[in-house]
């Protein structure tokens, strides 16, 4: 096998949050706003925690301008079979702890990112996000 290195024009990781997130049954933050212009990929890595919450979700939105209005992306692809895809976000439909790396496509026009959370339900004790790091490519 050949010796595989990353391309220059590869970023991250890129630690998101400093301390674990609880989720909630709204749309919440994850962290900052990132900026990925020129970014053709965007990649999250996360360490999921369910406790007793039901179906987390993680969706992407696009900032065309510092501090412009957020706009949905699109979901293409998928890098694993244990999510629910919809038009607007990725739920996990497997109510279990995982570590999950999530992709979308960015085409190099988008100028920053934010990502969002949420659960359908939230269960006695709320399921949170461990850790989040981000990675991006040209």
């Amino acid at each position: 096998m050949a010796n595989l290195a990353w391309p220059g024009n590869f970023k991250g990781p890129e630690a998101l949050i400093a301390v674990a997130q609880n989720l909630t049954a709204a749309w919440a933050d994850l962290g900052t706003p990132q900026s990925v212009k020129g970014a053709s990929k965007i990649g999250l890595w996360l360490t999921v925690d369910i406790n007793d919450s039901n179906n987390p979700r993680v969706r992407l939105l696009a900032i065309h301008t510092s501090g412009g209005s957020e706009f949905t992306v699109p979901i293409r692809t998928v890098g694993a079979s244990a999510v629910l895809v919809e038009p607007e976000y990725i739920e996990f439909n497997v109510d279990e702890d995982r570590l999950m790396l999530l992709s979308w496509d960015l085409d190099r026009l988008v100028d920053s990112v934010q990502f969002q959370v949420m659960v359908s339900a939230v269960g006695a004790s709320a399921g949170q996000i461990d850790t989040a790091h981000v990675t991006t490519s040209v």
